[in-house]
């Protein structure tokens, strides 16, 4: 299988969804709109996933339109689709769903399980886990919730077979400085009680990379 990743910007990479990737056999490709490559055809996507970025979905961007085109004629193909952070706003609002300003989450802290997560992937009761976003989506009619946390109701949902997570489970210990010395600004603007120090020292549990790999197998396996 080739798994189509579609990277906004530089210091958003795959992380832990390439070693994924390498652990099946499967092969990849990396369109980097920052470096101005056109978004795929639809006909030519296996598995489809759409990383985060800094910019928002509510943007005039001419391509945040074409994206969202191009999440609804993946999803209602029947293919694989995992949206994080924006990618999940963009699969949200692709399906009637809004995208609104939400508590300020930069940092790690926990998200709980739903029941049905529990049940798909084996999900932890609680994971601690990154954040990163000042907006969050609501829910599209017909899917199904798989992650909340305190401050915002909705951090994961699925919806046919296609599944959008408000945080990063593909963070690594490689991956995060970039991030983190490329949005220090919106680390101040948190609700967490964090600094960008914090969260560079924090260890990344190694569950994430379990459930990251059980959510990513399960939407391969829904599709055989």
């Amino acid at each position: 299988m080739k798994v189509t990743i579609i990277q906004h910007v530089p210091f958003e990479t795959p992380g832990l969804i390439s070693r994924w990737i390498a652990k099946r056999g499967f092969t990849s490709e990396i369109i980097k709109l920052f470096a101005n490559q056109p978004l795929p055809k639809p006909a030519g996507i296996e598995f489809l996933i759409v990383l985060g970025g800094p910019m928002s979905v509510n943007d005039s961007d001419q391509w945040i339109k074409e994206e969202r085109q191009l999440i609804n004629k993946v999803v209602t193909s029947n293919k694989p689709m995992l949206g994080i952070c924006l990618g999940a706003q963009q699969l949200a609002v692709s399906f009637g769903a809004k995208v609104s300003s939400s508590p300020v989450e930069v940092g790690w802290a926990p998200v709980a399980s739903t029941l049905t997560a529990k049940q798909l992937f084996n999900a932890p009761m609680s994971n601690d886990v990154l954040h990163w976003h000042g907006e969050g989506f609501n829910l599209p009619v017909q899917s199904v919730s798989l992650f909340t946390s305190n401050n915002w109701q909705n951090q994961g949902f699925q919806f046919l077979r296609a599944i959008g997570l408000q945080f990063h489970l593909e963070t690594t210990d490689q991956s995060l400085p970039p991030l983190v010395n490329a949005d220090t600004a919106f680390i101040k603007k948190s609700i967490f009680d964090t600094s960008p120090e914090i969260i560079l020292s924090h260890q990344i549990e190694r569950q994430n990379e379990e459930l990251l790999d059980n959510i990513l197998d399960y939407l391969v396996r829904i599709t055989d």
